[in-house]
C-alpha cells in the first residue's frame, strides 16, 4: 500500500479552545506500548490452552501471524511518532481480530492522541502578498502562518490580482512545521486582437470599468494582437482620416482569445453646381463642417453613412444637401442657383457695399455696379468713409429681370471763398485744402472753419448743415505781415528762423552772415571776406547792436509778433537748439587744417534745420561767465574754467574753425572773451527771436 496515497479519515476538527497541560508524546508512547504487552499476555495466556492444531486452528494461526505482523509495525511506528501509520496498522489488525486485545487497547489512545496533537502550516509565495484562505483560520497575507492546525488534510486557496488562483492540499501529520514554499503564482492574463478594413487605422486601448475610462492601455496602428492583458472591461477606438470614430466595449478574460474588428467602407461623389467654382463642404458623423474642395469636385473615398453637405458661392445662400453613401457606389449630384442682376447705386456715389461682414463688387467695386445674386431675401448695407453706414432690406426677385438697390444718404454741401484767395482751410486741426474750396459731401451737423493766409490774420466762420442744405462761407483776410508762432518764417533780411517749441521763440537758421550784417551795420568788420560767409571779427557789443536795429527795423515792417525782439541766444537756450548735432556736420580743423571759415550751411543741418550750431566760428552768448556756467559745465561733463569768473567775460559756445581737438569742440565746452574783443576772426554770432 502507498502511503504517500492512502487517505486516513480522521473525525472531523473540534473548535480548537484552550487546552490545560498537554500530555507528552512520550507518554503517549509508553501507555500504547504498555496495552500491547498487556495484550500480547493476554494472547499467550488463552494460546497455551489449546489443544492440537485443526484446519481451523491452522486458519486462525495464519491469521494470528499476520496480526502479530501488523502489531509489530504498529509498535514501530508507534515509536517513530508515526500516529497516522500506527492507527491505521491497529484498525487493519482489529479488521482481522475484532477482539485483538492490542488493537482495542491502542486505538481509543491513538485516538485521543490524534484528536488533542496541532501542528504548524508555514506558507510562501512567488510573488509575496497573495492572500491565503484556510477554512476555520480566515484570511492571510503571505509569507503567512497557521499555527494549531488539526492533523488531517487541510485545503489551502491563494489569490492575488492579476494572476491565477492555487488551491493546494497540505496533510498536517506531525507538530513540526510544514513549509509550503513552492508556490509559484502565474500571471492571469487574456489576449486581444484588434482589426480592421482597411488595415492601417489608428487605434486606442482604454482600460475601462463600468464604461468609465481609468487609463490608456496602448495606441498603435491595425492589425495589432496585444498580449498579457489583465482581464476586465476595455475600451476599442479605431479612426481612419474622414471616417467617423468607431467605438466598441470588450471584456478579455484569462487564457482567453477576444477580437475587435471594425469595416471602414467606401463609396464616391461627383459634385457639380452652376455657376462653377462653388466651395463644397461636407460633415460626417459629429465632426465639423470640412472644405473639400471646389466644383466640379470628384470625392472617391467617403465613409459609408449619412453626410451633410453645404455647397457655397460667393456671398450667396448655401445649399444644403443630406446624402447617403453606399459601399463601393459613386453619386452624381448638381447643385445650381435661380439668380437675378442686382443693380447697386447710392447718392452719394462710392459707397461699399456690404452683405454682413463681407464686401460685394469683388472686394474693391463701388457704387455703382452690378452683380448675379440667388433669389431670396436679403439684408444691405452701404458705407462712405465721411458719412457712416446704412442698411437696406432688399428681395431680389429672379422673375423681375433686373432688381434696383438705390442708398440714401443724408449730407450737405459747403463751400468757403476768401479774399485774397489760396488761404489755407482747418476744421478741427485737420487742413481740408485752399480757398476756393468747395466740400460736395459733408454730413449734417455744426461747422466751424478757419481760413488763414501768411501775412494776413485768420478768420473763423461757422453754421449748421441741415440735411440737403448748403453753406456758404466768403471772408476778407486782414493783412498783418508778423510771423505766426509755431511757425518758421523768413525775415526782412533773408534769414529763415526756425521755431523751436521748447524754447517758445524762433532760432536763426544759419549765423549771421556778412551780407545781413552790412545791410543792418553798413560796415563789414570780417577778416576773411565773404558775403556768405558768416560775420567774423565783431565784438560783442556790435552784435548786440546788431540785434536791437534789426528788431526796430523789422517793427517798423509790421514783420514782428507783438511783444517779440532779436537779441543774442542765452547759454541755456543754446544747450536746447543744439540738438544732436555731430562732429561731422561741423566746420572745424579735426579732420583737416583749414585757413578759413566756410559758407553757411556747407554742411547738414540738426533736428531742428539748424546749420553749423557746432564749428564754423565761435557763437556770442548773452551770459557772463560766471559761477552759474562752471556749474552748469561740471553737470554736462565738461571741464570749466573758473579762473574766468569775475573777470567781465561773455561765453562763446560751438567751437570754430580753428579748433582741432575734441576737447575744445565738446558741445560741454564753453570759451570767453572780453565782450570789447575786435581781432578775434573766429568768433561770429546766431540771433534768435525771443518774447521781451
Amino acid at each position: 500500500m502507498n502511503r504517500e496515497t492512502t487517505r486516513i479519515d480522521l473525525p472531523p476538527p473540534r473548535e480548537i479552545r484552550p487546552r490545560g497541560n498537554r500530555v507528552s508524546p512520550w507518554v503517549w508512547v509508553a501507555l500504547v506500548v504498555v496495552s500491547l504487552v498487556i495484550g500480547i499476555s493476554g494472547g499467550i495466556f488463552f494460546g497455551a490452552r489449546s489443544g492440537g492444531p485443526s484446519e481451523e486452528e491452522v486458519h486462525k494461526a495464519g491469521v494470528q501471524k499476520e496480526v502479530a505482523r501488523k502489531v509489530a509495525d504498529a509498535r514501530s511506528a508507534v515509536a517513530e511518532g508515526d500516529w497516522f501509520e500506527a492507527r491505521r496498522l491497529f484498525v487493519e489488525v482489529r479488521d482481522l481480530d475484532p477482539k485483538n486485545p492490542d488493537a482495542l487497547a491502542s486505538l481509543p489512545l491513538i485516538d485521543r492522541r490524534l484528536d488533542e496533537a496541532r501542528g504548524v502550516i508555514e506558507v510562501e509565495t512567488v510573488p509575496e502578498g497573495a492572500e491565503v484562505w484556510m477554512e476555520g483560520y480566515g484570511k492571510k497575507t503571505s509569507p503567512a502562518t497557521f499555527v494549531g492546525v488539526p492533523f488531517g488534510e487541510q485545503t489551502l486557496t491563494i489569490r492575488k490580482k492579476g494572476f491565477e488562483p492555487v488551491v493546494r492540499k497540505v496533510e498536517v501529520k506531525t507538530e513540526e512545521p510544514i513549509k509550503v514554499a513552492d508556490i509559484k503564482l502565474a500571471r492571469s492574463a487574456g489576449r486581444l486582437e484588434v482589426v480592421s478594413e482597411p488595415e492601417g487605422a489608428e487605434f486606442k486601448l482604454l482600460k475601462t470599468i463600468d464604461k468609465e475610462v481609468k487609463e490608456l492601455v496602448e495606441i498603435g496602428k491595425t492589425p495589432a494582437k496585444i498580449e498579457l492583458l489583465d482581464a476586465g472591461e476595455y475600451q476599442v477606438l479605431m479612426a481612419v482620416e474622414g471616417w467617423p470614430e468607431y467605438s466598441e466595449y470588450v471584456r478579455v478574460e484569462n487564457n482567453r482569445n477576444s477580437s475587435v474588428s471594425a469595416v471602414f467602407a467606401k463609396g464616391g461623389l461627383n459634385v457639380t453646381s452652376d455657376p462653377v467654382g462653388a466651395e463644397v463642404w461636407i460633415q460626417t458623423g459629429e465632426a465639423n463642417l470640412k472644405k473639400v474642395g471646389v466644383t466640379p469636385l470628384s470625392l472617391s473615398e467617403l465613409p459609408v453613412g449619412k453626410h451633410k453637405l453645404e455647397v457655397r458661392y460667393d456671398t450667396w445662400a448655401p445649399i444644403q444637401r443630406t446624402v447617403e453613401i453606399a459601399d463601393g457606389v459613386t453619386q452624381d449630384l448638381n447643385f445650381s442657383w435661380e439668380r437675378a442682376l442686382v443693380v447697386f447705386d447710392s447718392d452719394p456715389v462710392g459707397a461699399k457695399v456690404y452683405l454682413g461682414d463681407r464686401r460685394l463688387g469683388n472686394g474693391v467695386q463701388a457704387t455703382p455696379f452690378r452683380m448675379e445674386l440667388p433669389e431670396g431675401e436679403y439684408l444691405f448695407s452701404a458705407q462712405l468713409d465721411e458719412l457712416g453706414s446704412t442698411g437696406k432690406s432688399v428681395y431680389v426677385d429672379a422673375g423681375a429681370g433686373t432688381n434696383q438697390v438705390v442708398f440714401e444718404f443724408d449730407y450737405g454741401t459747403v463751400r468757403l471763398e476768401s479774399e485774397p484767395p489760396g488761404a489755407s482751410v482747418v476744421s478741427n486741426g485737420m487742413p481740408l485744402g485752399r480757398t476756393p474750396l468747395v466740400l460736395p459731401v459733408v454730413p449734417p451737423g455744426n461747422y466751424s472753419y478757419t481760413i488763414s493766409k501768411e501775412q494776413y490774420r485768420p478768420s473763423e466762420v461757422s453754421g449748421l448743415l441741415e440735411p440737403g442744405g448748403a453753406l456758404n462761407f466768403s471772408t476778407t483776410l486782414k493783412y498783418d505781415p508778423a510771423p505766426v508762432t509755431s511757425r518758421t518764417f523768413t525775415n526782412g533780411l533773408g534769414q529763415e528762423l526756425i521755431w523751436i517749441g521748447e524754447l517758445n521763440g524762433w532760432v536763426a537758421s544759419h549765423e549771421t552772415t556778412q551780407a545781413a550784417y552790412e545791410r543792418i551795420m553798413g560796415s563789414n568788420p570780417s577778416y576773411f571776406k565773404a558775403p556768405n560767409h558768416p560775420v567774423d571779427s565783431v565784438n560783442w557789443y556790435e552784435a548786440v547792436q546788431f540785434c536791437e536795429r534789426l528788431t526796430v527795423q523789422e517793427q517798423g515792417l509790421g514783420n514782428l509778433p507783438e511783444g517779440f525782439r532779436y537779441r543774442l541766444p542765452k547759454d541755456a537756450e543754446w544747450s536746447k537748439f543744439v540738438g544732436q548735432q555731430k562732429l561731422d556736420g561741423a566746420i572745424s580743423s579735426l579732420f583737416e587744417r583749414r585757413k578759413s571759415h566756410a559758407p553757411v550751411g556747407s554742411l547738414a543741418a540738426n533736428e531742428f534745420g539748424l546749420y553749423d550750431v557746432r564749428g564754423n566760428v565761435w557763437e556770442w552768448m548773452n551770459d557772463w561767465y560766471s559761477h552759474t556756467i562752471v556749474s552748469r559745465v561740471q553737470k554736462e561733463g565738461g571741464t570749466p574754467n573758473s579762473s574766468w569768473v569775475g573777470t567781465e567775460k561773455k561765453v562763446l559756445r560751438g567751437g570754430a574753425w580753428t579748433r582741432s581737438s575734441q576737447f575744445d569742440l565738446a558741445v560741454a565746452n564753453r570759451s570767453a572773451a572780453r565782450p570789447s574783443a575786435e581781432d578775434r576772426y573766429d568768433v561770429g554770432f546766431r540771433i534768435v527771436l525771443m518774447r521781451d
